[in-house]
């Protein structure tokens, strides 16, 4: 087994939340005991702020799975995969309102991954109803607008240049997909179980293969044309801290990985193949970049919002 640090430092780097407020950070969501977003360092994964949204006092809302949290033009969106709602916080996480609505009428269930492409919301939903299986678009004011049905457990979503790339549980497998819905190849095959998908700045595709066999279950990250660019074997982790499940992961500036797993938080580094735990005891869900609230507004107010939060 690799040598495993466990870096106590980093979790003591704990900014308040008033610092907290015009960071520039990753989100991440722990659907655990804490039922709060948490945010860490987009430069070296250090954690700024552990309850940095959290349902603490919360009246006509709450948090039970929180999955994913994204910008949204000038928000931040969580998706709540029990909840059965995406809730909307302004950019200093005051709570605004709670999208529950299907496009094909109804409710939401069983939401997961969002993203955003500069003019609209997608997030996958494998609802009880098979009719309302597949993936639902919004607009930036949170109405609903087009659904394309499809039977596969969809986990996250992810726009490619003019299509768009879904992690796909039920066939294993990457997929792509034109915005419409129509089916176009596989991207990535044999992925087991994936879940958090990310198409990064230079264009590569990273998503984790949460539950496989060893040599499978882990970090792939691919170019743009789907050859593999890294693989990150997550079974050291669990050697050293137990059994958990992986389910997000990013390239932070300094070039190694933050990973986010059911119980903990951890950091891999390339050039010596070693993790450390930044944060244990959290049930860790996708990890997505948010950038400080004067940012984003300078970026809307040059007509830029488009170029997303993370490309």
């Amino acid at each position: 087994m690799k040598f495993i640090r466990n870096s106590a430092l980093l979790v003591a780097l704990t900014f308040g939340a008033s610092s907290a407020m015009g960071a520039t950070g990753l989100m991440i969501p722990d659907s655990g005991a804490g039922d709060r977003v948490m945010l860490f360092s987009d430069f070296d994964g250090s954690l700024i702020d552990l309850n940095w949204i959290t349902d603490i006092g919360a009246v006509g809302w709450f948090f039970t799975t929180p999955k994913e949290a994204i910008t949204v033009g000038n928000e931040i969106w969580v998706t709540d995969q029990v909840a059965d709602a995406i809730h909307r916080f302004d950019l200093n996480r005051n709570f605004l309102s709670s999208i529950t609505a299907h496009p094909n009428g109804g409710v939401l269930d069983n939401i997961r991954g969002l993203d955003v492409d500069g003019s609209k919301v997608y997030v996958t939903v494998f609802h009880t109803t098979s009719a309302n299986r597949g993936l639902a678009t919004y607009n930036y004011a949170g109405t609903p607008g087009g659904f394309f049905q499809n039977n596969g457990s969809f986990f996250d979503v992810a726009p490619f240049g003019n299509e768009l790339l879904i992690s796909n549980s039920t066939t294993n497998d990457i997929e792509r997909y034109t915005p419409a819905g129509a089916f176009l190849g596989i991207f990535a095959i044999n992925r087991d179980f994936p879940q958090q998908l990310e198409v990064l700045p230079d264009n590569s595709v990273l998503t984790v293969s949460s539950i496989a066999s060893i040599g499978v279950e882990g970090v792939w990250h691919y170019e743009s044309d789907g050859s593999l660019r890294r693989y990150i074997d997550t079974q050291d982790i669990k050697d050293a801290f137990g059994e958990l499940v992986p389910r997000g992961a990013w390239v932070l500036g300094d070039g190694n990985y933050l990973i986010s797993t059911s119980i903990g938080v951890f950091k891999y580094f390339v050039g010596t193949d070693t993790f450390t735990r930044i944060v244990g005891g959290v049930d860790a869900q996708y990890i997505n970049y948010v950038p400080e609230p004067a940012t984003i507004s300078l970026l809307a107010a040059a007509g830029l919002i488009a170029l997303r939060r993370r490309r």
